[in-house]
């Protein structure tokens, strides 16, 4: 196994991953197109090689459809909306949609959406930065915050391993 992780192009990028908080969100309303184009641009960082993006429109009809998050106003997403489909495009990764629904709703009953969304990133950049480290995890958080906690380490496992993957892979 290749030696220096820690210093690396991969982890270089999990470490500076950073999610934008809920008054760096677009503060007016977006097409689908917009929002894709956002959401896809803020998760390339993350992103292996060859990947996919991350957010399609027909993600998003899905997850309207599905009853996930509420449906645009006049074909148009607001400040919410992104949020949502942030935690979405990261957690769909490690859980199912309609966990990831569940775990938003519950949020949503804790505290106010803006202050979750940014506990949410606050716990991803973190959960990504310890990942990229190999240092554990243990939070001192509240039950509530127990469910964003575990999700967010969960993605951030699962980027590790795909950033080390793509290490490992690399010529020398």
């Amino acid at each position: 196994m290749k030696q220096g992780f820690q210093n690396s192009e991969q982890a270089a990028q999990m470490m500076q991953f950073r999610c934008p908080r809920w008054e760096q969100l677009p503060g007016i309303a977006l097409y689908m197109d917009q929002v894709t184009g956002y959401l896809n641009e803020v998760f390339a960082p993350l992103c292996t090689p060859g990947e996919e993006k991350t957010l399609t429109k027909a993600m998003v009809n899905n997850y309207v459809k599905q009853k996930v998050m509420e449906p645009p106003t006049n074909k148009k997403y607001g400040r919410t909306h992104v949020a949502q489909l942030l935690v979405i495009c990261a957690l769909k990764q490690v859980l199912s949609i309609q966990e990831v629904a569940q775990l938003i709703r519950i949020q949503a009953q804790v505290c106010e959406v803006q202050r979750a969304y940014d506990y949410f990133c606050g716990q991803l950049e973190s959960a990504l930065q310890q990942a990229a480290q190999g240092k554990p995890v243990a939070p001192e958080a509240d039950e509530g915050q127990l469910l964003v906690v575990h999700a967010t380490r969960a993605f951030a496992s699962k980027i590790y391993l795909q950033k080390r993957l793509e290490f490992e892979n690399s010529p020398e």
